[in-house]
């Protein structure tokens, strides 16, 4: 087995004209200081000629995956089935500014960092989550072989299951970009359940729960402040429960998808009908009004003070804010993820991929779409803000 070292966050540009105290040169004014924003984007780029919407074969053409950051190319490595780096966008990881890229092959698993392998397992994983701690790399993986999971940190196993189901993963609507693994009080955090009770894990410490309902019907579950949150179907609802007391979602919607999430501290509630998807503190659960976003199969992106909605049906995308407006709607696109999206500091960065042979994909950032000139998809971004200077 292989591990990846620790790494450092890349330096973040600042505007070419400002000098050092905040003077703009150009006119001579003082400025106040500005955060430094650096927009990193994971790109697939395949031969002019080559048309990848209509590929029978997909990943069999020879191609490059590309990170650019505020528009600039930064790291170029080859990728394609003969190579470890897979085309898919599922499989990149954007953090710190550098490509993670994992790949399942015959012989086992392996994990690239900026297109060198660093870690190696011979055991065959898929990922249902990836999260980067204090330098160390954390994976859950399901098993390909053997049906069950395991827990990694830099590739070491530590903790193992034959059986069992995650919950989450990188299509999990109130799940982010990392997946099943997520944060909580400093503590790498995940759940699952197996066919006769449910689990938390934090930092690799293994919890049974006990649940009010079979674990079989137990649809989600989170851990938030340290405590323990679920959400099961029951006859014709949704049942969400927390440590001090169980809500009941409204009973006239027939719910498809439901999942707990954090915002500002505080669990909160999603669920997803075939046009709706209803989104408010776990406190306001059953209560009639509340946040709504419209369309089919809604992502919940929040921020500090925002919420925002991503849906995607029929190749027709639009991007909602918690009011309801519809900021941004194109059809004939496709949307590879929630990881083609990002929060920050209460602006959405949504990556388009136009259907259309003929269209570059683009950025959106507050209305205005900037181009990527590549022939290709753009497959993860990552959006960091370093204070004032």
């Amino acid at each position: 087995m292989q591990s990846c070292g620790k790494y450092s966050l890349n330096n973040f540009y600042r505007m070419d004209h400002l000098d050092g105290h905040g003077r703009d040169s150009l006119s001579g004014r003082d400025n106040p200081p500005k955060a430094d924003t650096a927009i990193f984007v994971s790109a697939v780029i395949v031969p002019e000629d080559y048309d990848w919407r209509r590929d029978t074969a997909y990943g069999a053409v020879s191609c490059e995956v590309q990170v650019l950051k505020n528009g600039v190319r930064q790291l170029s490595v080859r990728a394609g089935a003969d190579e470890p780096i897979s085309i898919s966008p599922a499989t990149h990881h954007l953090f710190g500014g550098h490509l993670y890229t994992e790949r399942a092959t015959d012989s086992g698993t392996i994990i690239c960092r900026d297109g060198e392998p660093c870690i190696s397992y011979p055991e065959r994983e898929v990922l249902k989550g990836f999260l980067i701690n204090n330098g160390i790399v954390h994976t859950l993986g399901k098993d390909l072989d053997g049906g069950g999971f395991n827990y990694r940190k830099d590739g070491a196993i530590v903790l193992s299951q034959e059986s069992g189901t995650v919950f989450g993963d990188f299509t999990s609507p109130s799940y982010g970009r990392t997946g099943a693994l997520y944060l909580d009080n400093g503590a790498v955090c995940f759940c699952f359940r197996n066919s006769s009770t449910c689990y938390t894990v934090r930092d690799g410490e293994m919890q049974s729960m006990r649940l009010s309902v079979r674990a079989a019907r137990v649809k989600d579950m989170r851990l938030i402040g340290s405590s323990c949150y679920y959400v099961a179907d029951y006859t014709t609802s949704m049942l969400v429960f927390s440590p001090s007391r169980t809500y009941t979602l409204p009973t006239e919607t027939i719910w498809q998808y439901a999942g707990i999430f954090e915002h500002v501290g505080e669990p909160w509630i999603m669920a997803d009908a075939s046009t709706k998807t209803i989104c408010r503190p776990l406190a306001q659960a059953e209560e009639e009004t509340g946040m709504v976003f419209t369309g089919n199969g809604n992502f919940v992106y929040p921020g500090p003070r925002r919420i925002y909605s991503i849906s995607c049906d029929a190749g027709t995308m639009g991007l909602r804010d918690d009011n309801g407006e519809l900021l941004y709607i194109r059809d004939s696109t496709y949307f590879f993820g929630p990881h083609c999206a990002q929060c920050v500091e209460d602006k959405m960065y949504l990556l388009i991929n136009p259907r259309e042979h003929e269209e570059r994909p683009s950025i959106w950032l507050d209305g205005k779409l900037d181009v990527v000139d590549v022939n290709g998809y753009l497959t993860n971004i990552e959006v960091e803000i370093s204070p004032p200077r």
